[in-house]
């Protein structure tokens, strides 16, 4: 009987173990590695490489004429 008890203990004891570092690894060090890995994700999806700044000119926009009456 008291063997089956101490095998009953000790996968207990894992777990707990185990789940008390999942949480730690959950809070502690997923977010900044989340962080850091979307910014870069986010820096390589919005390159600049392939605008031509040099041709850009500003913007004309016309007036409305029903929103100068409302004003």
């Amino acid at each position: 009987m008291e063997k089956k008890e101490k095998k009953n203990k000790i996968p207990k004891a894992l777990l707990i173990v185990g789940g008390a570092a999942l949480t730690v690894a959950g809070f502690i060090i997923v977010p900044p590695l989340y962080n850091k890995l979307t910014n870069k994700a986010v820096k390589k999806a919005s390159s600049t490489d392939d605008i031509d700044f040099d041709n850009l000119g500003p913007e004309i926009v016309q007036k409305d004429a029903s929103k100068e009456d409302d004003e």
